[in-house]
């Protein structure tokens, strides 16, 4: 090159700075997910959502107060007594004929919290609220992961991309890592979230957890557990979603294959062969997130000890319910990185 006569050697270009690393893949990616207006309105829907929840569990419950506590024991006291006189009646008129009367009530049968005047929020109910936060998340993970994709798709931002960086896999794992880091996240904060808001309402709108009658040991370890298990929920969302984006080509597309198979196909599996629900993933969902698994009835086969034929009870753990979900999960995310590869791009 010359200029006015005089040789001018080009500029020279740092190698580095062209490169499509993959810390920068991630770095670029990371970026641009928090910079899409349909991630800040979805987060901004979720977070209006668990205000809106939570005011309304505020103002269901009440807070217990002694004099709650004491009316609720005398009344407690006062059934008990009453099936306490009949016992003793039963006991008088057949000859003290403990067949016929049974042995009698027991303190232990009427919790003192079945009386009280005033609904507090039951620590019991933790589990239950830990799995709908779960599932919530899940669900806007799914819905996060299709539009992440789906968006570069309608866009035809997914062309631009590859001049960045012609390596398919490379490129779309780097999507994919990015989605998942990010939601699991979000599903660990929004779970923390509720840990505290669910110690606010037991402090201020319910009953201690050392209150509970009769008690529960080890309470917090198990909603720990529960809490864990939800969390994990957007894994296998988010790789659905992903993966059936990628796979059609469409957003749209992919939620409604979503709700027909959930809804439509499922439902129909189990009519035919209600033994198929062990290897189906909305049961498998329930299973994971419930404490100790889930039972269902299965077809119907001979049982020798009642004499004919009855449903076949079939118990999922919660290792079996993550494995299936995981599994269709990754069956989905890795056929559509087998056709991102495989397929013409224009």
């Amino acid at each position: 090159m010359t200029t006015i006569g005089r040789h001018v050697a080009p500029a020279p270009v740092d190698s580095t700075e062209q490169t499509a690393t993959f810390p920068r893949l991630l770095a670029t990616e990371l970026h641009r997910m928090f910079l899409r207006r349909f991630t800040k309105v979805l987060l901004g829907l979720s977070a209006l959502g668990f205000l809106v929840t939570i005011g309304y569990l505020w103002s269901s419950y009440q807070k217990v107060t002694p004099e709650h506590l004491a009316q609720a024991t005398a009344s407690r006291d006062m059934m008990f007594a009453d099936q306490q006189q009949w016992h003793d009646s039963c006991l008088a008129e057949n000859n003290n004929s403990v067949d016929m009367c049974g042995t009698g009530p027991e303190l232990d049968w009427f919790p003192v919290n079945q009386f009280l005047p005033v609904t507090p929020f039951d620590p019991t109910m933790i589990a239950d609220y830990t799995m709908a936060v779960g599932v919530a998340v899940a669900l806007a993970g799914f819905v996060l992961g299709a539009t992440t994709i789906g968006a570069e798709w309608s866009s035809k931002n997914i062309v631009a991309w590859l001049f960045f960086e012609p390596r398919r896999l490379r490129l779309m794992g780097a999507k994919l890592a990015v989605l998942l880091a990010v939601l699991l996240i979000l599903a660990v904060i929004a779970q923390l979230i509720w840990l505290v808001t669910a110690k606010l309402l037991l402090a201020y709108r319910g009953i201690g957890v050392a209150d509970l009658d009769p008690p529960i040991p080890d309470f917090w370890p198990h909603a720990l557990q529960v809490q864990l298990r939800a969390a994990l929920l957007v894994i296998p969302a988010g790789l659905l979603g992903f993966g059936l984006a990628n796979m059609i080509r469409n957003t749209a597309a992919a939620f409604g294959i979503a709700f027909g198979y959930f809804v439509v196909v499922e439902a129909v599996l189990s009519w035919l062969s209600p033994g198929l629900q062990r290897f189906q993933f909305t049961t498998g969902l329930i299973a994971w997130v419930h404490e100790g698994g889930i039972t269902v009835s299965g077809d119907d086969v001979y049982q020798p000890e009642y004499q004919g034929f009855f449903p076949e009870q079939i118990h999922i753990s919660n290792a079996h319910g993550g494995w299936v979900i995981l599994g269709y999960a990754a069956v989905i995310a890795a056929v559509s990185m087998w056709m991102f590869r495989r397929r013409d791009i224009t």
